[in-house]
């Protein structure tokens, strides 16, 4: 990864856009790249003059969103096949395919919101979104809310490391990735519990609306 940043420090003018546009792109879709790389990338481009502050915020605020709603709309026409295939329905019930719906129906917005801070749930989260059928325009709002938080923020870390650091932020970034680890984790910890607190509620209020169903 520190070759992608190296690569992408190392670009000018407007195939800097669009290449770091791609770039997220091809996150969103789920190929294993780190997503903040490009945007603390970016970041570092403004500071270097390399991209203006303004387009930067354009070109990947749209590369998220593209990433994202393209794997959506994967979901949204595959999503439902796979679910009533056969051979899905072998490894997972219909009945808990059936709940599962309901759980995705019931807190889907907290889902998708909150899969945007959570690195390898999300493709999983937005895939799952258009499998449900979710609005499309909730989709969007819900990830493009959570996307005007986290998108500035790597940019604005990228421009300040390169503004304070310069050369060294290589090295830099290493610890940061080490303290993403330790962050994603404890995040995913967090909404976890929340999600299991919130099922068991749920299962809890199921089981005194219907007492003889099992």
């Amino acid at each position: 990864m520190d070759r992608l940043f190296e690569y992408l420090t190392g670009l000018s003018g407007g195939a800097a856009y669009w290449i770091v546009f791609g770039v997220l792109v091809a996150c969103g879709l789920g190929f294993p790249l780190p997503e903040d790389i490009p945007l603390i990338a970016a970041g570092y481009l403004t500071w270097e003059g390399s991209m203006q502050l303004a387009l930067a915020l354009v070109a990947t605020m749209f590369g998220v969103l593209v990433g994202d709603s393209m794997l959506y709309f994967i979901g949204h026409k595959l999503g439902r096949a796979m679910l009533d295939h056969e051979t899905f329905q072998t490894f997972f019930k219909p009945e808990k395919i059936r709940r599962t719906k309901a759980y995705f129906r019931k807190f889907g917005d907290k889902i998708v919101f909150f899969a945007r801070f959570v690195a390898g749930f999300r493709a999983v989260a937005f895939f799952t979104a258009g499998a449900m059928h979710m609005k499309y325009t909730r989709f969007i709002l819900l990830d493009g809310l959570a996307a005007m938080l986290s998108v500035p923020v790597w940019i604005a870390i990228g421009y300040y490391l390169g503004h304070y650091l310069g050369d060294e932020i290589e090295q830099i970034l290493v610890q940061i990735r080490h303290l993403k680890h330790y962050a994603t984790i404890g995040i995913f910890s967090i909404f976890a519990i929340v999600v299991i607190r919130i099922l068991v509620k749920y299962r809890r209020s199921q089981e005194k609306l219907h007492p003889d169903a099992k």
